[in-house]
């Protein structure tokens, strides 16, 4: 079997065949990408960039340097995939959607697609009163002269309303707006979103990610079919993410400034308390002044006391600390930090604990509120929140033992007072708790003023670099969706042609053959438009008359250097068409001048094509049956020329198989071989029955017949295993019935040449 090969010309010429499915798909291909791009609405892109500012390193430095004890903005660096997950989360840009009012969309219908109408709609939502969270209206507002318009639902029921006026539906009350200014053709779109589903909608078409690994800037970009959408939401969502920010550092002063004004209510009443204490003990006594030896050990007592007042404001901040935390166990409030903690491993452990709480503000925003992840950050919370607490009652202890140590020094003074004078001794002692309180109370205003100005002067955590800005349209993209379309209308019915070609099991032409089989092709006879049996004559230019006279031609190549004497004809199965090439090819031969000799083999189902033959009543059967007939008696003239004889099967005998193998046979062809120039046996389908293989040695060659549109490429097994095997003597192929105006077999050359004489 010769190897399988496709070539150029193979390709042409199944494509040629098929022409018609490219006729039709090609085209069909072509105007289907022009509507898909005629339906299809264009989509522009907006791009925008944001700097996620590293807060260790972005403007904190001035409230730094106010607050110096300050433990928690600015000392630890964002991750950027957590700000990455809130810029896509749901509740952000649900926000957008209600922000924007993109709940509510607008369009025109125009040659099947949906014009977004966005600001240009002539009517516009004014309130929408939901009777639940997932209410969906999609409908058609057919507008009328009277200021009223027809609202008709996707399910077609319809509802007359008036602008301006609630309108009641299934899913909610809807009041509507109509601006005359902005008329359109036809009705107008509806379709309302619950905000929710709309953010996850946008979601799809957002995206955001950081330029480098090393960069702490994202870019931003959104689709949408109107450009001035696309750059709005973009806007919206850096403007909501950067006041999210803003909150979140605000909330930690919020709570610093709540404390402290809480501390210094109740300090202030304390302080005036002292200072009306003295100013009384003073007016009664007439005391205006101390005595020299007063005024020095109160000197000396106010610097101790100063000592003592700082002890003492560390142990009203950790009070103040411990009590926040207490009253807020189940809430998650961030703690103040910027009051002077002198601890730095308090100081970190509030760091944590008020990081936890922006953690778990960012999980909420992008999971909702019973994700795990949250369950486990609230447990985290939770056990930093008790470590505290602990850590401030530990702290507290030692803070008292410093403070005990500084009275202590402070009693010696005191016990130096003791010679004081009875009046003066007690103004001192009232004098000393005055200064404690007033430090207490100028440290807590102090505090109070930095907090402020923290508040004040927050900053956003993001910075745009580049605002939103929308391109040219990036979707669809014509060229492409013409190339493919392009690549389609070839592609597919090539696809078509080839599987049809491959599941074609029948013989189309001569390189169908080459490939399936070794054996040669010695001739390609062409298919008669005329039904007749007969298609060599005398003087016949047809192209089949031209394509037997060929073969005749071809036949001189089987036997090199010896005559080809006799031919045996055969098949794989009836049908293909033996017989009418065995007679006109013993027409070509007589025509050449050549003596000539038919003999009909097929004992089992005689010929059609030798029906009209001149005929006698006995033929081979009777030969073989009867041996007081000899040759001469058996052969008759076919009637078609003079040198072109023929024997009849004669009678149909009960037992063909066994009847040729009668020894009588071979004397039969012997004796022909020595009358005739050249001798055919026309022989049963060898497929079918064993009849041929029977009487191979009595021919020189074999001509195996095959029809084009007919024969099986599986029937080729058989004649494959007769090569192989040396079943039939020199064993060849001729193809039949090829319609000329077929491709590959120069129809126009025939045609032209021969005429169209058949």
């Amino acid at each position: 079997m010769k190897e399988d090969r496709i070539n150029i010309k193979q390709l042409l010429s199944v494509a040629l065949k098929y022409w018609y499915l490219y006729a039709l798909i090609f085209p069909m291909a072509l105007g289907l990408a022009y509507l898909y791009l005629r339906i299809t609405p264009k989509k522009y892109e907006a791009t925008a960039m944001l700097l996620i500012k590293d807060e260790e390193k972005s403007g904190q430095i001035v409230e730094e340097a106010i607050f110096d004890e300050l433990g928690v903005l600015g000392k630890k660096k964002k991750s950027l995939e957590n700000e990455v997950l809130i810029l896509k989360s749901t509740p952000i840009m649900e926000h957008v959607v209600q922000n924007l009012e993109l709940q509510y969309e607008y369009f025109n219908l125009e040659f099947l697609k949906k014009r977004d109408l966005y600001k240009n709609s002539p009517i516009h939502v004014v309130d929408w009163k939901p009777n639940s969270d997932n209410a969906v209206v999609d409908a058609k507002i057919d507008i009328q002269n009277n200021g009223t318009y027809l609202l008709t639902e996707e399910d077609k029921r319809q509802y007359q309303g008036e602008f301006g006026k609630e309108l009641r539906l299934p899913a909610g009350k809807l009041t509507l707006s109509y601006s005359r200014g902005k008329d359109i053709p036809g009705a107008v779109g509806l379709v309302i979103s619950p905000p929710k589903e709309k953010a996850k909608a946008l979601l799809d078409a957002l995206d955001v990610s950081a330029v480098g690994e090393l960069s702490s800037t994202v870019t931003m970009t959104y689709k949408d079919v109107d450009p001035q959408r696309a750059e709005a939401v973009l806007t919206e969502l850096m403007a909501l993410y950067n006041q999210q920010s803003i909150d979140e550092k605000n909330s930690v002063f919020e709570n610093s400034l709540d404390l402290l004004n809480e501390r210094i209510k109740l300090i202030s009443r304390e302080l005036a308390d002292a200072e009306q204490n003295v100013e009384t003990y003073r007016r009664r006594f007439n005391m205006v002044e101390m005595s020299a030896e007063g005024g020095l050990l109160l000197k000396e007592l106010a610097d101790y006391n100063r000592e003592i007042s700082g002890t003492d404001i560390q142990l009203e901040i950790l009070s103040s600390i411990e009590s926040f935390l207490e009253r807020n166990k189940d809430n998650f409030e961030f703690v103040p930090t910027n009051i002077n903690i002198n601890n730095l491993t308090l100081t970190s452990q509030i760091e944590n604990f008020n990081e936890l709480l922006r953690q778990r503000e960012r999980q909420k925003n992008v999971y909702g509120a019973s994700h795990p992840d949250i369950v486990l950050t609230e447990k985290q919370i939770k056990n930093l929140r008790q470590t505290i607490i602990d850590n401030i009652r530990s702290i507290r202890t030692d803070v008292q033992i410093g403070r005990n140590a500084k009275r202590e020094m402070s009693s010696n003074i005191e016990n130096r007072m003791a010679s004081l004078p009875t009046r003066e001794r007690e103004l001192l002692d009232k004098e000393r708790k005055k200064d404690l309180t007033e430090n207490i109370y100028v440290y807590l205003l102090q505090k109070r003023e930095q907090s402020a100005i923290s508040l004040a002067s927050t900053t956003a955590t993001g910075r745009v670099i580049e605002p939103a800005e929308s391109s040219d349209p990036v979707s669809p993209k014509v060229a492409q969706i013409m190339l493919i379309a392009l690549f389609l209308g070839l592609a597919l019915p090539s696809g078509l042609a080839f599987m049809a070609e491959s599941m074609n099991d029948k013989i189309q032409n001569e390189e169908d053959i080459q490939r399936i089989t070794s054996a040669t092709v010695a001739g390609v006879l062409a298919s008669s438009r005329k039904k007749s049996r007969l298609v060599v004559k005398e003087n016949s230019t047809s192209a089949a008359a031209e394509m037997f006279r060929l073969l005749r031609a071809n036949l001189a190549y089987i036997l090199p250097g010896k005559d080809l004497k006799s031919l045996l004809v055969t098949s794989g199965v009836p049908g293909e068409g033996k017989s009418f090439i065995a007679l006109n090819l013993g027409v070509t031969q007589a025509l050449a001048g050549k003596k000539v000799v038919l003999l009909e083999l097929d004992l089992r189902k005689p010929s059609q094509e030798f029906e009209d033959l001149e005929s006698t009543d006995d033929g081979v059967v009777n030969y073989l049956i009867d041996p007081s007939l000899t040759p001469e008696m058996i052969i008759q003239n076919t009637g078609l020329h003079l040198n072109f004889d023929v024997v009849r099967c004669g009678a149909k005998p009960p037992n063909p198989g066994e009847l040729i193998l009668s020894p009588r046979l071979r004397e039969l062809v012997t004796y022909l071989k020595s009358k005739y120039d050249f001798v055919i046996l026309d022989t049963p389908p060898v497929g079918v029955v064993a009849d041929a293989l029977q009487v191979k040695d009595m021919a020189d060659a074999t001509m195996y017949v095959v029809r084009a549109g007919y024969t099986r490429k599986a029937d080729f097994q058989t004649i494959n295993d007769i090569i192989q095997k040396d079943k039939l003597p020199k064993p060849f192929i001729v193809l039949n019935a090829v319609k000329l105006n077929k491709r590959g077999y120069g129809s126009g050359y025939y045609s032209s040449y021969y005429g169209d004489e058949n």
